[in-house]
């Protein structure tokens, strides 16, 4: 017995040494695959926006990636007004290269009118699902002379969003109805939404022993609060019967300082005495803390207020969060007349719209298109407009069609549907104020910006600054050329 045990170990030792034998020589000759884009780097630019809004997951990814590939990725995040001046100084010095640029459509002009950006290869289209992607995006924020350029990290619509539990109080509704005559409910006009704001500001609607306030809204300097001035101008400004909006296509003679911007101007301003103390300084991240911690009934935001309402650990209001369209007007001004219209006017905001732009000049345009091509995808996408503090919002049909989907990210499903369908209305508006999309579109929107806020800072009568802005939009479209002007805002129009 004891041999039969001794010949049965001495078998066994044979067969594990031989065994290891093959096994360590299976190992030694399998070869090391390669990383796609080893030796290679590129460099991408993307603004710093307040807390680590869009460039927040580009940088959390690049880790990964770069293991993933061999590929290196730096990415440079310079100031907003920085990055304008960085990404037109890199279009003319050679020692100033940027392999993508992250920007919003407002650079379409200066980069794709401009034949500066490589189209989209079949290869890459399919990789991020391109038919996915929303018609109002995938043929005019993300083509250029029905070329496609943009690979879509974000879509953009602004919304109202307002408190559903105080509308539907009926104390509130009774107090509203006796002070202004009519029942409240979210505001379609500018006019109704400054007596709504008006009633909540300044008394305990919530009972917690201290004053609450009407709204907020954007309003500091140096960020992208012209684009929600554009958007609430747009009631009275963006004519549906005429596609222009800030400049004459002809003459390229600026609107700006048109009665409609005017009375937009004033408006912006008056609505600040229902904000929160030291709203002038509000950027986006204020506007949602002010909303979500209870501080005040409504607030003007993009798509990012509804995912932070739902799961910030600020927010006390969860799903009592209501979705609207902007406010209209029941008046619009005809710049083709220069007479105000009588007409209700219901109109669209789909600006602030981020997109991954990738350099004709690239020396590495493949590892470029498919770091692109990984933060575009459709599974990085939808990941990311259900996670809070990023900024990347609905752009896609598969973001859409599961309102239960976005339980995780906090919402109730109906809550989550009624989020969906208010963006969805938005996207389907035919009456749609874009992004100023062509060249210059940077030195245009910083004059706007300095010239409202002096306004709103009291330095300037609403007139005054508007006609100082018009006049520095003339020098800028003078100095790029008229003509050429001209000829991209027609085109921008379609």
């Amino acid at each position: 017995m004891k041999s039969y045990f001794l010949a049965t170990l001495f078998l066994s030792t044979i067969f594990l040494f031989f065994s290891g034998c093959q096994n360590s020589n299976e190992t030694a000759s399998k070869p090391t695959l390669k990383r796609a884009y080893e030796g290679q780097s590129i460099i991408l630019i993307v603004p710093t926006l307040e807390a680590r809004l869009i460039r927040g997951p580009i940088l959390d990814e690049v880790e990964a990636f770069e293991k993933k590939t061999g590929g290196k990725v730096r990415v440079v995040t310079p100031s907003w007004n920085e990055t304008i001046e960085k990404i037109d100084q890199s279009l003319t010095d050679p020692n100033l290269n940027y392999d993508i640029f992250v920007v919003i459509s407002m650079w379409n002009g200066t980069l794709l009118g401009n034949n500066h950006i490589e189209p989209i290869p079949e290869s890459i289209k399919k990789q991020i699902d391109w038919e996915d992607i929303l018609p109002i995006y995938r043929n005019s924020v993300l083509s250029w002379n029905n070329k496609s350029y943009g690979l879509p990290y974000d879509g953009d619509c602004i919304n109202l969003y307002y408190r559903k539990d105080l509308f539907e109080n009926p104390k509130n509704r009774t107090a509203f109805q006796n002070r202004y005559g009519y029942p409240l409910t979210p505001p379609k006009t500018w006019k109704s939404f400054r007596d709504v704001a008006e009633f909540f500001n300044g008394w305990d609607w919530d009972n917690d022993g201290k004053p609450e306030y009407g709204m907020a809204g954007l309003r500091v300097k140096n960020d992208i609060s012209m684009l929600q001035f554009f958007a609430q101008a747009a009631a009275y400004a963006k004519h549906p019967d005429d596609k222009a909006y800030y400049f004459d296509p002809e003459t390229m003679k600026p609107r700006i300082n048109n009665p409609a911007f005017v009375k937009a101007l004033k408006d912006y301003i008056d609505f600040m005495q229902f904000g929160p103390p030291g709203m002038a300084s509000f950027a986006g991240h204020d506007v949602r803390n002010a909303f979500a911690s209870g501080e005040v009934a409504m607030a003007m935001d993009w798509a990012d207020m509804g995912i932070f309402a739902a799961n910030s650990p600020v927010s006390i209001v969860k799903n009592n969060v209501g979705y609207s369209q902007i406010p209209g007007s029941d008046t619009v001004y005809n710049a083709r007349t220069s007479l105000w219209d009588k007409r209700a006017n219901s109109v669209s905001s789909i600006s602030g719209n981020w997109m991954f732009l990738v350099n004709k000049e690239s020396k590495n345009k493949e590892l470029a298109f498919a770091f692109a091509a990984h933060m575009t995808s459709k599974e990085m996408t939808k990941k990311l407009t259900a996670t809070n503090g990023t900024a990347v919002n609905p752009s896609r049909y598969s973001h859409f069609n599961d309102p239960a989907s976005w339980n995780s990210a906090g919402f109730s499903t109906p809550s989550a549907k009624a989020y969906l369908d208010e963006i969805t209305v938005s996207l389907k508006n035919p009456n749609v104020v874009y992004d100023i999309t062509i060249p210059g579109a940077g030195e245009y929107y910083q004059a706007i910006d300095e010239y409202a806020y002096k306004a709103l800072m009291g330095e300037m009568k609403p007139q005054e600054a508007m006609n100082k802005a018009s006049a520095e939009w003339e020098k800028i479209t003078d100095k790029i050329g008229r003509e050429k002007q001209s000829s991209f805002y027609k085109s921008s129009l379609n």
